[in-house]
This record gives C-alpha cells, sequence and structure tokens, in this order.
C-alpha cells in the first residue's frame, strides 16, 4: 500500500514539473490535505494482494542504493543532512520510485530525464547512470540529481549546457531560487536547484561529504 501511494504522488508531482516554485511553507498544509484524502480513498479499494510490507520495501530500496553508485553518492549526501533539515523527499523515476531517499533514474527514458532532470536529450548519451531526489510536495522546492559521465574530460562542456538548460527553463508561475553544482570525484555531475535553504544545505553537505573531492563549478540565483 505504501509504495502504491508514493506512486500516485509521484505521478501526480510529474503532471506539476512546471509549476510554482516559491510557495511559501505555510502554503503546503492543503496540499498534504488533497494528498492525504485521496490516500485514504486509495486504501479503500486496492486489495491487500496489492500491498507491500515494509521489509519488503527496505530490501528494495537498499538492492536500488547497492545497484547504482549515483544513487549512493546522492545517498550519502542526503544522509549527512541533519534531521531537522530534511524535509518529504522520494526518488528515482516511475519504475523505480523510493520513498524518503535518492533513487536511480533511468537514463534512457531520454524524455523523463529531459522533463524531470532538465538533461536534454542531445546530452543523454553523455551518462551512463543517473540518480534523483525530489522535494515530496513540490520539484520546484528541491530537484537534485547525480550523473555518472560515460568521459570525464567532457564534463566542462556537459556543465555548461545543461546549466543554459536549467537556467532557461520557464516556469509557469515562480521559479527555483537557487542552483548549484558540482563535479564529485572527477566522474560525477551533482546538482540541485530549489529554495534558497535547502540548497544552502545541500551545498554544505556535498562540501561535507566530499571535500576536495568535490568542485562547485556553478552557483546562480535562478529566480533573478
Amino acid at each position: 500500500m505504501k509504495k502504491l501511494l508514493v506512486t500516485l504522488l509521484f505521478v501526480s508531482m510529474s503532471f506539476a514539473l512546471i509549476g510554482c516554485g516559491k510557495e511559501d511553507v505555510e502554503n503546503t498544509p492543503s496540499e498534504e490535505i488533497s494528498v492525504e484524502q485521496e490516500s485514504e480513498s486509495i486504501s479503500e479499494e486496492v486489495s491487500e494482494e496489492e500491498s507491500m510490507s515494509d521489509s519488503e520495501e527496505t530490501g528494495s530500496d537498499e538492492a536500488v542504493v547497492s545497484d547504482n553508485a549515483s544513487v549512493s553518492v546522492l545517498a550519502d549526501v542526503w544522509n549527512a543532512f541533519d534531521e531537522a533539515e530534511k524535509f518529504p523527499v522520494m526518488g528515482g523515476d516511475y519504475n523505480t520510485m523510493v520513498d524518503g531517499a535518492p533513487g536511480a533514474f533511468d537514463v534512457s527514458d531520454t524524455e523523463s530525464l529531459a522533463s524531470m532532470l532538465y538533461v536534454p536529450a542531445e546530452l543523454a548519451g553523455s551518462i551512463d547512470e543517473a540518480a534523483s531526489l525530489f522535494h515530496g510536495m513540490n520539484l520546484n522546492t528541491f530537484t537534485g540529481a547525480a550523473l555518472h559521465l560515460t568521459d570525464a574530460s567532457g564534463s566542462e562542456a556537459f556543465i555548461n549546457d545543461l546549466k543554459e538548460n536549467i537556467m532557461g527553463t520557464q516556469w509557469m508561475c515562480g521559479f527555483p531560487d537557487t542552483l548549484v553544482m558540482f563535479t564529485v570525484n572527477d566522474e560525477y555531475v551533482v546538482y540541485a536547484f530549489g529554495n534558497v535553504d535547502a540548497i544552502a544545505s545541500f551545498k554544505a553537505k556535498v562540501l561535507e561529504v566530499y571535500g576536495e573531492n568535490a568542485i562547485l563549478v556553478v552557483e546562480e540565483n535562478i529566480a533573478g
């Protein structure tokens, strides 16, 4: 049941990928109530055979992390957040959804890669692995990713193109505040955009976890 509810929320979020990004925290309770009402409705319709036990879900999440090094990179950063700094998150893509942690993202799905992680189709061939982490209620509040480059020597051009695509995105109402982009271990591009406080925490944790192996190459004000 929990996985089904996560699926519902993930799909509903994807329909608002270019929605408002600068909503006040005080506005989120109404969204939470809406999600809870949908959850209660679904719980009455779904049979017990479709539910998953907590132990099964935990095993699945651990398998995703161990099978994807990009997920591990992003998970190391997320796990460094203090509990007070954390917020509701989910990771992965439509087929590998994870509740409360980063998840693997299918790089062969170039359409989702472009619409959710803002990686243009022409750049998709430059990565062979990806992971994502999204705010549980609003992607413009926080969207983060780790991408493994097939050729680290092309990181500068890749980052420039990715940055331009993110900066050039026209959200329907409101904008994320800040964009940060790192190279990690000379082979990963790790980036996030969203609320000032969330991105400040993300930036600090990347540097804390990876030290001199993390190089901050982009820090931009998106909102203007």
